[in-house]
């Protein structure tokens, strides 16, 4: 019983880590700086696209990020780019 307890917590541990891990590169590929992320971060992200819970929360946040004023034409093009590069 302690087992399955343990390895139900490990589970639940690598699953919130991922979502954050997610969650920051989705932040750094979509903000506000004048650069644009690394390749090998958005294969990371490319990559996240395979788990399709991780899949719908990239693409919303993405969707999110087009949906943005035109006085936030960085982050739309920085989304603009990151689904360029996910759809290759």
């Amino acid at each position: 019983m302690i087992d399955s307890i343990v390895k139900a917590a490990t589970e639940l541990k690598e699953k919130v880590g991922n979502k954050s891990e997610l969650n920051k590169l989705l932040t750094e590929a979509t903000n506000n700086d004048n650069w644009n992320i690394s390749n090998s971060k958005l294969q990371v992200l490319a990559d996240h696209t395979y788990d399709f819970n991780h899949y719908n929360i990239i693409m919303k946040h993405l969707w999110a990020k087009l949906s943005l004023k035109p006085k936030d034409w960085k982050r739309i093009f920085k989304a603009l780019h990151a689904m360029d590069f996910l759809l290759k």
